[in-house]
C-alpha cells in the first residue's frame, strides 16, 4: 500500500506569495487555528499525525537535495544541448517563429532572454496576490522557459523566436492539485488558435496509475492532441523505483520524454539514460530522450532554488539542474522547429518523425530510452520531405474516471487542520463530475467567461476559500506534485518538478525585488543542487 507523499508548503505571506522555488519562511499571516475553521462539508478527509507529516518532509527534503545540491557530473550549456540534439545544424534556418509553445508550470519571471512571454491565466494558489500573479518565484518554470525560447545570445533556447505562452499552475510554495493542471490544459486548448499554440510542454506528473482510457488528466492531454497541439510530457524522475511513467506521460498518445546523460560530449556513442529517468515498463516506455543532466538555463535571482542551492548558480544569471523536466522542455523546442519547417504536420506526424529519426544511446537499443536521442537536423529533413500520413489509431480516453485516480498519492494537505484534499472535488471545493467535464472539454466549452467547473478561476472573481470554508491560501500546505513528484521533475521531471513535487522545503530568508518570498515546497530534482525534474 502506498502512502501519500506530500510537498510541504509554507503559508503564503500576505504581502507576497511566490512559487515554491523562491519562498522563505513566512514572516506574516500566521496560520489560522484549525478549530477556528469550519470542517469541510461533504469533502472526504484523511487525518495526518505529526509523525506522518515529518516523515513526508524528510523524504521530500532528501529528494530536493538530490536534485539541487552541487555534484560532480556533466554540465551542458544551451550550446552543448543544441549540438547534442543537432539543432545547431538548422539554427540559421529555423527559430520557431510563428509557433506558440504553451508551458504549464510555476510561471515565468521576466529575466534576461524571457521578456516577451505571453502570460495566460494564473490558476495557482498565488492568483489572488497581485505581487506574484503569473510570476515564477520558485525558479522551475523560468529554467524550462529558457531552454525553449530564451533569445539571449549566450543562453539561446532551442526555438528562440517561438511565442512562449506561460500558464502558472504551481504556487509559490509549489502546492498544486491535478484539477488546476487540467483546468490549465483546457485553457490552452480553448486559446490555441488566437495564440497559435501548437506545442504544450508539461513537466508535471503524478504517480496515478488509473487507466488512461478513463483518466481525466489523460483525457485533457488527448483533447489538446486531437486539437492539433503536440503534447510533450516528462517521463518522471523516480528511475526504476517506480514501474510506470508519470501521469500524463504514461498516456500513449503524447510524447513521453526521458533524460539522457551526455557525459560532456556531443555524440551519442557514450550517452546513457540518466539514473533518475523513469524507464517505464513493457506497456509504456519513453518515446525519446533529450539531455537532462547538468542543464544550464535561466535563473530567477532570489528565487527559492537560487537561494537554497547557491552552488547551482552560474555567472550571468544562469542556473544548473537535472531532470526529465528539462528534457521535456528541450523536446518541446524541437517540436516547434519541426512545425515551423512544415506547419501542416499533425501531432501524430511530429511524434513519428521525432521517434523515427532519433539515435540510440550508446549505439544500442535501450527500451528505457525509447527511440533514443532527439536528432533535429534529420527530423527537419524528414518534415520538409514527403511526409506520409500517420495516425496512431489508439483508443481515446473517455475522461470518465476519477480525479482521485489522476492524483495518485499526490495530495494537498493542511497540516494544521489535518485535512487532505481527496475525492471528486477541485481546488475550489466544487464537486467534479468527470463525465460532464469530459464532454465540455471535448466540445471546448469547459471554460466560460473565466469560469471552470462552475467557479471563477480568473479575474476578480477568483477566491481562495472555497474548500468547505477553508482557505488553501495563506496557510501551510503539504502538497505533492510539482516535481515534488508531480512535476515530472522527477515529476516535473524534477522528480515531480524534478524535485519531487515542488517540495522544496524552505525558502530561507529570500528576497526578490526587495520583497519577502514565503513558501516551502519543491523538491526539484536537481538544480545542480542536483536535479530538477
Amino acid at each position: 500500500m502506498r502512502t501519500s507523499r506530500a510537498v510541504v508548503v509554507t503559508a503564503l505571506s500576505v504581502a507576497l506569495a511566490l512559487p515554491t522555488s523562491a519562498l522563505a519562511q513566512p514572516a506574516s499571516a500566521p496560520p489560522v487555528p484549525a478549530d477556528a475553521l469550519p470542517a469541510p462539508t461533504g469533502v472526504p478527509a484523511v487525518a495526518l499525525d505529526e509523525e506522518v507529516v515529518e516523515a513526508i518532509e524528510s523524504v521530500e527534503a532528501e529528494a530536493e537535495e538530490e536534485a539541487w545540491i552541487a555534484q560532480e557530473s556533466t554540465t551542458a550549456t544551451t550550446a552543448d544541448i543544441a549540438k547534442a540534439i543537432r539543432s545547431h545544424q538548422v539554427r540559421n534556418q529555423l527559430t520557431g517563429e510563428g509557433v506558440g509553445v504553451a508551458l504549464i508550470d510555476t510561471g515565468v519571471a521576466p529575466v534576461d532572454g524571457l521578456t516577451d512571454v505571453v502570460h495566460g491565466p494564473d490558476v495557482s494558489l498565488d492568483a489572488p496576490f497581485d505581487e506574484v500573479r503569473s510570476i515564477d518565484a520558485y525558479g522551475h518554470g523560468t529554467h524550462l522557459a529558457g531552454l525553449i525560447t530564451s533569445d539571449r545570445p549566450d543562453a539561446r533556447g532551442i526555438a528562440p523566436d517561438a511565442t512562449l505562452v506561460s500558464v502558472k499552475a504551481g504556487a509559490s510554495n509549489g502546492a498544486v492539485d491535478v484539477s488546476q493542471v487540467i483546468a490549465a490544459i483546457d485553457w490552452v486548448v480553448l486559446h490555441r488558435e488566437e495564440l497559435d499554440i501548437r506545442v504544450l510542454v508539461l513537466a508535471y506528473g503524478t504517480d496515478g496509475v488509473q487507466d488512461p482510457a478513463v483518466d481525466p488528466l489523460a483525457h485533457a492531454v488527448e483533447t489538446a492532441w486531437r486539437n492539433g497541439i503536440v503534447v510533450v510530457a516528462s517521463a518522471g524522475n523516480d528511475g526504476e523505483a517506480v514501474p510506470d511513467l508519470a501521469n500524463p506521460a504514461r498516456d500513449p498518445w503524447v510524447i513521453a520524454v526521458g533524460a539522457a546523460d551526455t557525459r560532456g560530449t556531443h555524440g551519442v556513442g557514450d550517452d546513457v539514460l540518466a539514473d533518475f529517468s523513469a524507464p517505464g515498463d513493457a506497456g509504456r516506455h519513453p518515446d525519446v530522450v533529450a539531455p537532462g543532466i547538468g542543464i544550464v538555463s535561466a535563473e530567477v535571482p532570489g528565487s527559492y532554488l537560487a537561494e537554497t542551492y547557491p552552488a547551482a548558480s552560474r555567472p550571468g544569471g544562469l542556473f544548473r539542474g537535472h531532470g526529465t523536466s528539462q528534457a521535456a522542455a528541450i523536446a518541446g523546442g524541437a517540436a516547434a522547429l519541426l512545425i515551423e519547417a512544415n506547419p501542416s504536420l499533425t501531432p501524430d506526424q511530429v511524434k513519428a518523425i521525432l521517434t523515427g529519426t532519433a539515435r540510440p544511446l550508446g549505439g544500442a537499443a535501450d527500451p528505457g530510452a525509447g527511440a533514443g536521442m532527439l536528432t533535429v537536423d534529420a527530423a527537419v529533413r524528414a518534415a520538409r520531405g514527403s511526409v506520409p500520413a500517420h495516425v496512431q489509431g489508439l483508443p481515446a480516453s473517455t475522461g470518465t474516471g476519477t480525479l482521485e485516480g489522476s492524483r495518485g498519492t499526490h495530495h494537498l494537505v493542511d497540516p494544521d487542520g489535518e485535512q487532505m484534499l481527496v475525492g471528486e472535488f477541485d481546488i475550489h471545493g466544487q464537486p467534479f463530475d468527470a463525465a460532464a467535464w469530459a464532454a465540455a472539454a471535448t466540445a471546448g466549452t469547459s471554460w466560460q467567461d473565466g469560469m471552470w467547473n462552475g467557479t471563477a478561476w480568473t479575474g476578480t472573481g477568483w477566491t481562495p476559500n472555497a474548500w468547505g470554508g477553508r482557505s488553501w491560501v495563506g496557510r501551510s500546505w503539504v502538497g505533492d506534485s510539482w516535481d515534488g513528484r508531480s512535476w515530472v521533475g522527477r515529476s516535473w521531471v524534477g522528480r515531480s518538478w524534478v524535485g519531487r513535487s515542488w517540495v522544496g522545503r524552505s525558502w530561507v530568508s529570500v528576497s526578490w525585488d526587495g520583497r519577502s518570498w514565503v513558501g516551502r515546497s519543491w523538491v526539484g530534482n536537481s538544480w545542480d543542487g542536483r536535479s530538477w525534474d
